[in-house]
């Protein structure tokens, strides 16, 4: 697998002293729209590996430039509304990825790993379709976010000290995400997740409708198991390797 995946990738490792040099096409979010919310969560430990992935060096959202400026459009959309978007994940090293498949096979799951996965063993994750060794993210034109009202109290904090319930329980008692309840956390490998789940409140339902329809405005499909996953058709191509690095301001 790791000889196939790396057979497909496009190495481009900058040093820290070119922290900023990206490859051709590609650019920072935060340059394009810095007005949009950006929680890069395999950056950090709140994540169901519960740790931050290989190739990230840095919380920054890096994206095709014409993926970003579609975000930019749909972001200034959802200004009107009070709302906007919030990144969780945008281009993937495919170094990551191979961390992801590490992690799926090293034998034992810990209890903050099975909030992201309650009913599916993680070796079963990738087969099931809820991981890709070989992610659509690495191409820079796949994106994984949600929707925040700015309107709300928007300051519950991840503590890594807690117990949280699952992701699929209630908003109150599973992690905070700083967002509106789309009926599951982020990365939920559970079929509450899946964009048109039948067991979520019509609330929910009517928030997960609201970001399909805002992205679909510009182009961009959801992935149907996934409620904040999605893509741009035709804006990827080859898979890229190059570490994310701090953007210099």
């Amino acid at each position: 697998m790791r000889s196939l995946l790396i057979a497909t990738v496009v190495i481009a490792i900058g040093s820290p002293a070119h922290a900023q040099s990206l490859p051709g096409g590609f650019a920072y979010l935060r340059d394009i729209d810095p007005s949009i919310i950006q929680d890069i969560r395999y950056a950090t430990s709140n994540n169901f590996v519960g740790r931050p992935l290989a190739g990230y060096g840095a919380g920054e959202c890096v994206v095709k430039r014409e993926v970003g400026l579609r975000l930019r459009a749909v972001q200034e959309e959802l200004a009107g509304q009070n709302l906007s978007l919030k990144m969780f994940d945008c281009y993937r090293p495919a170094r990551a990825s191979l961390d992801m498949v590490k992690w799926s096979q090293n034998g034992h799951e810990t209890a903050a790993e099975r909030r992201y996965n309650p009913e599916i063993p993680k070796t079963e994750l990738f087969r099931l379709g809820y991981i890709a060794s070989r992610s659509q993210h690495s191409t820079g034109a796949a994106l994984d976010l949600t929707l925040v009202d700015l309107k709300a109290d928007n300051s519950g904090k991840y503590d890594a000290s807690r117990t949280y319930a699952d992701c699929t329980a209630s908003v109150e008692t599973r992690a905070p995400e700083g967002s509106v309840d789309m009926g599951t956390g982020y990365d939920c490998t559970d079929t509450k997740g899946y964009t048109a789940a039948p067991s979520i409140t019509p609330d929910q339902r009517i928030w997960r409708k609201r970001l399909v329809a805002a992205m679909a405005r510009q182009g961009f499909v959801n992935y149907s198991k996934e409620w904040w996953h999605f893509s741009l058709p035709g804006a990827g191509g080859a898979a890229y390797d190059f570490p994310i690095q701090p953007r210099r301001n």
